[in-house]
């Protein structure tokens, strides 16, 4: 009797202990979560005041890029080194690089209209009528010579006269000596082709001699002068004089 109290004993001890295992577990797990918030909770107080003592927390060196040089002077130098490189590769394009050459100034086209006085007009023809047939003389005046026109100096010895056609004008020819000096012979004839509206300019003359040259729209008259071996003054005329036929 006595052992079966003693196994019942054992029993219910056992049970006992069981209970109290299970309810220390049970209180373990519940305090082990609040023990690990009051742990959280607590370590910020310590870093709150260790920073506002002067030490170093993690909130402190948190704000250290701010205001430590140490942390910012990396940052610092990347950019002035960013921005001097930048700067300089500009200044090596712009001053270093080639020339841009320059397009070639070209002046545009003149398109303004010469300005002054009208081209006169032709005047009209001196000779008329059928022209002649060609033909020479020696010692006198041609058939045909245009003595209206060109009148050979008064005391001229003929020495040849010609006439010849080309189209629609009348070429003359003559040659002769006189006894007077270079420039009156020219005077001579000067006067005769002024009167029938010719004006008078200097020609290339050979050394010792005299020319001029007569015109009158197409029509030029060239007398040159030279001086013989005795001192008369020798002439040659060369004409081509404008025609109308009839």
């Amino acid at each position: 009797m006595m052992a079966r109290r003693l196994v019942l004993a054992g029993i219910c001890l056992a049970v006992l202990i069981a209970a109290v295992a299970i309810i220390l577990d049970q209180m373990a797990g519940k305090s082990g979560p609040s023990a690990a918030q009051s742990t959280s909770t607590s370590a910020p107080s310590a870093g709150s005041n260790t920073s506002s003592s002067g030490g170093a927390s993690p909130g402190g060196a948190g704000d250290a890029p701010s205001g430590s040089p140490t942390s910012g002077s990396p940052a610092s130098g990347t950019e002035g080194t960013e921005g001097s490189g930048s700067g300089n590769g500009s200044a090596g394009t712009s001053g270093d690089g080639p020339a841009t050459a320059k397009p070639l100034e070209v002046l545009p086209p003149v398109t303004a209209t010469p300005t002054g006085l009208p081209e006169p007009s032709a005047p009209a023809p001196l000779i008329t009528g059928s022209l002649p047939q060609p033909g020479s003389a020696t010692g006198e005046v041609v058939d045909g010579w245009p003595g209206g026109v060109l009148t050979l100096p008064e005391g001229t010895t003929i020495g040849s006269t010609s006439v010849s056609t080309s189209g629609g004008v009348l070429q003359v020819a003559a040659d002769g000596i006189i006894a007077k000096p270079q420039a009156e012979v020219l005077a001579s004839f000067r006067q005769s082709l002024v009167s029938h509206g010719f004006w008078s300019e200097a020609a290339p003359a050979a050394d010792g001699a005299m020319a001029e040259r007569f015109v009158r729209g197409p029509d030029t008259v060239t007398v040159s002068v030279t001086t013989t071996g005795t001192g008369n003054s020798r002439f040659q005329l060369l004409g081509s004089l404008r025609t109308a036929t009839d």
